[in-house]
């Protein structure tokens, strides 16, 4: 038996699709990676650990809602759920509890999310030296902080879990932001767009505000920054216009911006374009997330181009619309009726995206590492000079210098290293990264064992929901 659609991933674009298209019966499977639903911008929304959850603030707390909302749908939901093949016959593969898994459908949603961009300072890779991300999920999942820390880079992430730290009465040693002066400048003119987004600009003033009231320390307009330590983090040395300053720290949390997670699309085949403002790779799609590549898989989300919950949730919702009128669910003039609202919402945050991408560019010197002895792959440990070796042998594109090198040949399969060897080649090559492009990924998309192999089962519409 097929389902009339498969979505992976549950956060706010896949829980807004899945409630939209259960409005109109259709049978529908949701694969997820998480104990529970909400992704990684809702984590534990709906079972905080935290005794008052209102310092996470009210963007994070109107995730339960929608929580809520979705689990009383009637969607098939399989939780711990790893996707790692789809088909061009619509076949869907993932694992799930040591066993593979297998099911069939019409369509396919694919809503990977975002990944943090990868900041390859010296020291990156030192015990102690984490993301924003990671603190926000040690924060939502476990109320674990870190005391004392410092946190250095730039954005909306950064500065949100600062604030968040600060109400909850966690001291912090000091913001370093790296936003260059220049930024402002060049973001100036899009102010006047960013307005038609009022509430969002009100919440990035208020948390910058916040964290100026509450004293921490900060340090403005950095672009040199060395994480202390030899066997683990001690502290970040920066480079201020008086001189070197030494912010001792036994956890560092870095970030300067998020990309999609386009590990699945990309093993998938699907057509990908370079978009400057955001300084990533998209999915090419039509306004209903339907891919360029497949006709039977669309993506929504910030899998597909990084807009924010507000946004995923309003991708969600137009591209189930999508679906529905290619299921014959709805007619395309229903489909257009309905979509309106959202695709008008998106229209306003695209603006406010223009100038927060603006603002917020981070500098290329903290994109890609500056010195030879840098690590860029960490699982196979390649370094600068390692590749830099590897171009200067022969190897002249991302797939010549994986196979010369084995960076991105580990278990992350070039998440993290995947953007840095793209860049270093156009920098290298004198050549726009569009004509380097990306690594050639395959699936399956993790690794799997032969005794999972061997336990195999096939699930079929009509199964009990697995919360």
């Amino acid at each position: 038996m097929v389902y009339d659609c498969v979505i992976a991933g549950a956060g706010p674009a896949g829980m807004s699709a899945a409630l939209m298209l259960d409005k109109f019966g259709v049978t529908l499977l949701v694969l997820d990676r998480g104990l529970r639903a909400g992704g990684q911008i809702y984590r534990a929304a709906a079972q905080s650990p935290l005794p008052d959850v209102s310092v996470l603030g009210p963007d994070y707390t109107a995730g339960a809602d929608l929580i809520t909302a979705y689990e009383k749908c009637k969607a098939e939901h399989i939780a711990g759920a790893d996707v790692w093949h789809i088909g061009q016959d619509g076949e869907v593969m993932f694992s799930q509890d040591g066993e593979t898994c297998q099911a069939q459908a019409r369509e396919f949603l694919l809503c990977p999310g975002a990944m943090e961009r990868p900041m390859p300072i010296p020291g990156w890779t030192l015990p102690g030296v984490m993301t924003a991300g990671a603190a926000q999920v040690m924060l939502k999942s476990d109320a674990m902080v870190a005391e004392g820390a410092v946190f250095a880079g730039s954005g909306p992430l950064l500065y949100l879990i600062v604030a968040q730290y600060l109400r909850l009465g966690v001291k912090v040693r000091a913001l370093v932001d790296t936003t260059p002066r220049e930024n402002y400048r060049q973001a100036a003119p899009l102010i006047a767009g960013a307005l038609a987004a009022p509430s969002m600009l009100k919440k990035g003033l208020s948390l910058l505000n916040e964290i100026r009231r509450a004293g921490v320390p900060v340090y403005r307009n950095i672009s040199q920054l060395e994480v202390i330590g030899e066997t683990r983090a001690e502290g970040l040395r920066i480079q201020t216009p008086r001189g070197a300053v030494e912010l001792e720290a036994d956890t560092v949390f870095l970030h300067h911006g998020v990309m999609p997670n386009a590990n699945m699309t990309r093993a998938l085949g699907l057509e990908h374009i370079w978009n400057e403002e955001q300084l990533t790779w998209h999915v090419k799609r039509d306004d209903f997330g339907q891919s360029s590549s497949m006709s039977h898989v669309s993506v929504a989300g910030d899998g597909a181009g990084i807009t924010g919950a507000d946004g995923a949730r309003c991708e969600g919702r137009l591209t189930a619309l999508g679906i529905l009128a290619r299921l014959g669910r709805i007619s395309e003039k229903e489909r257009d009726q309905l979509a309106a609202p959202d695709l008008n919402t998106l229209r306003k945050l695209a603006k406010f995206r223009r100038f927060i991408d603006r603002l917020y560019r981070p500098l290329k010197s903290l994109r890609v590492p500056q010195v030879e002895n840098t690590l860029v792959c960490r699982c196979e440990e390649r370094s600068l000079a390692d590749l830099r070796n590897g171009f200067e042998t022969g190897a002249k594109d991302p797939n010549a210098l994986k196979s010369l090198t084995r960076c991105g040949m580990g278990p992350c399969q070039g998440r993290q290293c995947g953007p840095m060897v793209s860049q270093l080649l156009s920098d290298w090559r004198q050549e726009p990264i569009e004509d380097v492009g990306y690594y050639r990924l395959r699936s399956p998309q993790r690794l799997l064992s032969l005794e999972e192999f061997s336990r195999f089962k096939t699930v079929t519409p009509g199964k009990e929901r697995v919360k």
